[in-house]
């Protein structure tokens, strides 16, 4: 699968999440306050490649792949490498620097569930919206186990590893994640630039490199198939 495929796929699953959260909000009028980062700006966060792959697919069609990086692989801080706070003095008030490609953890958290060791579904939430929302959430949480439909995070993930198995079953601090994920769309279009000799700029030839990148998917896929058609062979 492409690295164009697998990000598309990624995407559809954070539509279909998107839908289910908006439902939830909707249904328990639980909702995060403007201008809070407490969470974002928790360090030690995992996250897998996988779910930063769009984000490293968009930086790289921005043509800033490598320079993210090199500020990855230079950056010793802990916590998240998109989250911009207000200021040193207010850490935890901020925002994402690039929302709309945030992994699937950040879209979780918040507004997806976990199940406890006694099999019922606890909201994975922080004690902001845990203290300040404590009505709702109290009875929000007594509803989702009573048949509210809420996005259950290992539910999540699963649909994520079936996309890449590879890239969605590993776990690491979510630098780490991001750079991995960078690291593969970068050896990824490397080898379609050795395949070829050179690429188009997909800054100024969109389309010419566009097309380069079907060629290259097409002909890619026909060298798999040939491949497993010499395997079936001398197995037999």
């Amino acid at each position: 699968m492409s690295i164009e495929e697998k990000v598309q796929l990624v995407n559809e699953l954070y539509q279909n999440l998107e839908s289910e959260i908006k439902t939830f909000q909707t249904e328990t009028k639980l909702s995060c306050v403007v201008g809070c980062g407490k969470c974002c700006s928790t360090p030690d966060i995992d996250a897998s490649p996988l779910e930063f792959l769009p984000w490293a697919f968009h930086v790289f069609m921005e043509g800033e792949a490598e320079e993210k990086l090199t500020v990855l692989n230079d950056t010793t801080a802990p916590n998240c490498h998109l989250y911009q706070p207000k200021s040193i003095e207010e850490y935890t008030k901020g925002q994402c620097s690039d929302y709309k490609h945030r992994g699937l953890i950040c879209r979780l958290f918040g507004y997806g569930a976990t199940t406890d060791k006694y099999g019922q579904l606890r909201i994975a939430s922080c004690s902001i919206i845990k203290e300040g929302q404590k009505e709702n959430f109290d009875k929000s949480t007594i509803a989702i186990n009573n048949g509210l439909a809420i996005p259950i995070f290992t539910e999540y993930y699963m649909q994520l590893t079936q996309i890449d198995f590879r890239m969605g079953n590993v776990f690491v601090p979510v630098n780490k994640a991001m750079k991995l994920a960078l690291e593969e769309v970068l050896q990824y279009y490397n080898e379609m630039e050795k395949w070829y000799g050179s690429l188009p700029s997909f800054e100024h030839e969109p389309i010419q490199f566009a097309n380069k990148v079907k060629l290259y998917k097409y002909y890619k896929e026909r060298e798999d198939d040939a491949n497993r058609t010499d395997t079936i062979s001398n197995n037999q």
